[in-house]
């Protein structure tokens, strides 16, 4: 079979384009249904299941939240907009190893949780000591971590803890607590999960 020249192949790409239509991407509720990128189909049900990436920054404007990247699943289009639900966060890379230096102890937690509401979710937490310390001392603010976390998930809502999680609240608690072990550089919760959404 004979294969389209390159120049057949940019007229059928082109054609291909000009069918598709572009749709507004908005971020749920609780992160104010903020326009939040463009997607092009040329089926609205090719644009279900697409993951938007996103930074708190671009959201709120707040230039010191440039780390924190957000990910949104779109569940439903209607006419040329397309609604998502979140599905995770997570801190960049450069922005951790900045906070790791030399001398500083990393204590690492990860917890299945399960909010107020229903939703099972995995939560990442770090505390960065400012030196090296003892097994018994990370073990300690480690249990720390997981108390609040824990704690926390219980008493709040999906759109609570998400909030709270991404804006550094709950971090601030961590950090409150565990530097009553040992002094620290830095608390936060690095990464979220969403694992599962509770049942109709």
């Amino acid at each position: 079979m004979a294969r389209a020249n390159p120049r057949q192949r940019a007229a059928a790409a082109k054609d291909k384009w000009k069918f598709k239509q572009w749709y507004i991407v908005y971020a749920p509720d609780f992160f104010g249904n903020q326009e939040i990128g463009l997607t092009p189909a040329d089926d609205p049900n090719k644009v279900v299941g697409r993951v938007i990436e996103t930074t708190l920054k671009d959201l709120t404007g707040d230039f010191t939240k440039g780390h924190v990247k957000l990910y949104f699943q779109i569940y439903d289009v209607k006419g040329q907009n397309a609604y998502t639900k979140f599905k995770g966060h997570k801190l960049t890379r450069s922005y951790v190893r900045s906070l790791v230096r030399r001398r500083t102890t990393r204590i690492d937690g990860i917890f299945n949780v399960t909010t107020k509401d229903g939703y099972k979710l995995r939560v990442m937490g770090m505390v960065i000591a400012t030196r090296r310390i003892q097994t018994s001392q990370e073990r300690a603010i480690r249990e720390i971590m997981k108390s609040i976390i824990l704690k926390k998930a219980e008493e709040l809502t999906f759109p609570q803890f998400i909030l709270e999680s991404v804006t550094g609240k709950i971090a601030s608690e961590i950090a409150r607590e565990a530097k009553k072990i040992y002094p620290l550089k830095r608390a936060e919760v690095r990464k979220i999960k969403v694992l599962a959404e509770p049942s109709a």
